[in-house]
């Protein structure tokens, strides 16, 4: 017998496609699925938007896991504070968006966005895309991170 990856039982992760602003641009990345990064950011910091994909086995529902990732340890050491969180249609797929301030390293504005793909094996995807910028920023910004996440298109 064989462990094979991918497979029924372990498929690949869900691919995905999104339209990123003028000025931006995809850059490596060791952990993300994909990134991006603004080329005209300002000096202080780099304003950037992370993709992830993460596979999930549990029956939970889309505001179950986004919840469950915004209270991780991992994101709880930069101080978040929910600012609102909206179902949305994207690309066809219910979404959830959610507005973020973080208090550390430096007050940030953080865009998110999640999808989640139900396969029938049980073993499903969450697709999730995180975009940061400087709290000062966020007025300039909230539009851009807005229009990219409508851009979203899974499976492609």
């Amino acid at each position: 017998m064989e462990l094979i990856y991918p497979s029924e039982l372990s498929p690949a992760p869900v691919a995905f496609r999104l339209r990123l602003a003028d000025g931006w641009e995809p850059r490596p990345h060791a952990s993300a699925a994909a990134f991006a990064v603004d080329t005209r950011s300002p000096e202080q910091f780099t304003v950037n938007l992370l993709m992830l994909t993460t596979r999930v086995r549990q029956d939970a529902g889309l505001e179950e896991l986004v919840e469950a990732a915004q209270s991780s340890p991992q994101t709880a050491q930069f101080g978040p504070t929910v600012q609102r969180r909206i179902r949305h249609e994207i690309g066809g797929r219910e979404a959830l968006l959610s507005v973020l301030t973080l208090d550390r390293p430096m007050p940030l504005f953080q865009a998110q966005v999640a999808i989640l793909v139900r396969r029938d094996n049980g073993v499903h995807d969450l697709v999730h895309g995180y975009v940061t910028c400087p709290a000062t920023l966020a007025k300039q910004y909230g539009a851009v991170f807005r229009a990219m996440f409508e851009t979203l298109t899974i499976g492609v």
